[in-house]
């Protein structure tokens, strides 16, 4: 677990503020940038969300005015970092092993909502439901990289037969103090993987569109990734 952690450490809070800043391009392929072989965000036609699908076994729908953001191009770097860093072989794995399978962004201030995912079979360790919990404060730990980061609370919640860990705070970006933001990290294991979906809204509309865009979990019926309920039971 702690190996884990610390390889979303390593690459969290620099990928969020790199999708922040205007000179990433964004992607223009029906292939999500940056994302492996099989992962694709399709189109959306008319009147609809485009949607984005990975290997992992999940889907996720966003508002089509969000443009996704090409990081290919600075993953290199981060996986480097994080193999620097490793404190172990384990550890160095996982660089090469975790994924930002999609990165969107919108208005300006730029919001951000990324997806981050590491496989089970690529690192060799598959995490349990008891590491969910600790795993998700190491991963939502990544943001204060980027982040002064205020008041966080913690949340439960089941969408179907998975369990979710969710964490949300206010923050303000380390070299603007003065704009505020909501932040939200939510996290699930799934049977291929662990995925954790990160949010950075600077307006309400945004963490609005991050809560309410759909998922499919593994073949089950598309719901709102957020849950009013969230927060019934914090911890």
């Amino acid at each position: 677990m702690r190996s884990a952690i610390a390889i979303f450490l390593l690459t969290a809070g620099a990928v969020c503020l790199a999708a922040q800043s205007p000179a990433t391009q964004p992607g223009t392929t029906s292939q999500a940038p940056g994302t492996p072989a099989g992962d694709k965000a399709t189109p959306a036609a008319a009147g609809t969300q485009p949607v984005f699908t990975s290997d992992g076994g999940f889907s996720f729908s966003y508002p089509a005015d969000w443009e996704v953001v090409d990081m290919k191009p600075m993953m290199p770097v981060q996986r480097l970092k994080a193999e620097q860093e490793a404190k172990s072989d384990l550890e160095r794995k996982g660089a090469d092993c975790v994924e930002v399978q999609l990165t969107i962004r919108h208005g300006d201030p730029k919001s951000v909502i990324l997806i981050m995912y590491l496989d089970y079979k690529c690192i060799g360790v598959e995490l349990k439901p008891s590491d969910l919990g600790g795993t998700g404060v190491g991963i939502a730990q990544g943001l204060t990289k980027s982040f002064i980061v205020k008041e966080p609370k913690y949340g439960a919640y089941s969408l179907g037969k998975h369990a979710f860990w969710i964490e949300r705070a206010d923050g303000s970006p380390v070299d603007h103090p003065e704009s505020e933001y909501k932040l939200e990290t939510a996290c699930t294991l799934l049977t291929k993987g662990l995925t954790c979906w990160l949010a950075m809204a600077a307006s309400p509309d945004a963490i609005t569109s991050f809560e309410a865009s759909n998922v499919s979990l593994e073949g089950d019926s598309p719901v709102a990734l957020v849950p009013a309920s969230a927060f019934a039971i914090s911890k």
